[in-house]
């Protein structure tokens, strides 16, 4: 059996912010501009400079925000 961990989190809430009058849980996704740089003909082991770009996606500027149906207009 499997269990989506947004179900699991969702189930949880309450627990996870002890104290809190929780309004409403949905779901979201960040996406950010990621591209790395990588000139292929200068390096020897690509996979090797795509895991050392890697640690750098993080600071991407966020390009699109998708969020769950059920998400309030307000939120």
């Amino acid at each position: 059996s499997f269990v989506f961990l947004s179900s699991i989190l969702h189930e949880f809430v309450h627990e996870l912010f002890a104290g809190m009058k929780v309004l409403g849980c949905y779901q979201f996704r960040v996406t950010r501009n990621s591209d790395p740089f990588v000139d292929e003909e200068e390096v020897k082991n690509l996979r090797a400079k795509i895991q050392g770009e890697l640690p750098q996606r993080h600071f991407g500027d966020a390009v699109r925000l998708e969020v769950a149906n059920s998400c309030s207009e307000a939120m």
